[in-house]
C-alpha cells in the first residue's frame, strides 16, 4: 500500500478515538499508518474502527476500515458527505445522519447519497464537474471487483468520501490481506478528492 499511494509508514502510532457526528455510532477509534504529499496535499492514511456497543456482533463493525485524508489549507466551511446509494440499508450505523441533499440531477441523486448539516450551502457546491467524478468513480466500483465481497458489504468496500473539518477524506471498508486492492481504490478516489477539496474550499 505505502508503494502503490507514495507514502512513507508511521512507526508505532498511538490508537485514539475522535468524535463521529456524521454517523450513529459510539466510538471512532484511529491510528495513523502513512503519511506523505499527494498531487500537493499533505496525505496521511489511518486505520480506523467504528463501534457501536461492547456485544455488538456485526463484524464490519469489527474490521478494519482504512481512511485517505488530504489536509486543507484551511477549515472548510461547509461539511457534507458522498455515499453510494444503498449504503444505509447495508451498513445503517456507518451511513450519515445528516440531511439529504438533492442535486437535481436524476442520474445523480439515483447513484450518489449527498448529505450535510448545512444543505443549501452544500447543495450550491455540487457543480456539473463534482458530480460527474463522482458518478465517474462509483459506477466503476471504485476500480475494485464487487463480486470479490460478500453483496451486504460491497458499498461498504465501495466507500464514502466527507468534508471533514479540516480534510477531506475517502474511507473503505479492507481486510488486511487486500491492501494492494484497497489502495487501488484510493488510487481512483484522487480525482474525486482532489474535485471535492477545491469544491469545498469555494464555497
Amino acid at each position: 500500500m505505502a508503494e502503490m499511494l507514495g507514502l512513507s509508514p508511521v512507526q508505532d502510532a498511538a490508537w485514539e478515538d475522535v468524535d463521529e457526528p456524521a454517523r450513529g455510532v459510539a466510538l471512532r477509534t484511529q491510528r495513523p499508518i502513512l503519511r506523505g504529499s499527494i498531487r500537493g496535499y499533505t496525505a496521511t492514511v489511518w486505520q480506523r474502527g467504528y463501534y457501536l456497543q461492547q456485544n455488538d456482533s456485526r463484524f464490519y463493525l469489527r474490521t478494519p476500515f482504512y481512511t485517505l485524508a488530504f489536509e486543507l489549507p484551511a477549515p472548510a466551511p461547509v461539511r457534507l458527505t458522498f455515499e453510494p446509494t444503498g449504503l444505509q440499508e447495508d451498513v445503517p450505523p456507518l451511513a450519515s445522519l445528516w440531511p439529504v441533499v438533492r442535486a437535481g440531477d436524476p442520474d445523480f441523486d439515483a447513484s450518489v447519497r449527498v448529505t450535510s448539516p448545512q444543505p443549501t450551502e452544500a447543495g450550491a457546491s455540487l457543480s456539473s464537474e463534482l458530480r460527474r467524478a463522482a458518478m465517474d468513480f462509483f459506477a466503476r466500483f471504485a476500480c475494485d471487483n464487487p463480486t470479490d465481497y460478500p453483496f451486504d458489504v460491497r458499498r461498504a468496500v465501495l466507500g464514502w468520501l466527507e468534508v471533514e473539518d479540516s480534510q477531506v477524506t475517502y474511507t473503505t471498508f479492507s481486510v488486511p490481506e487486500k491492501l494492494s486492492a484497497c489502495a487501488r481504490r484510493m488510487q481512483c478516489a484522487l480525482p474525486l478528492m482532489d474535485a471535492l477539496a477545491q469544491a469545498a474550499m469555494s464555497v
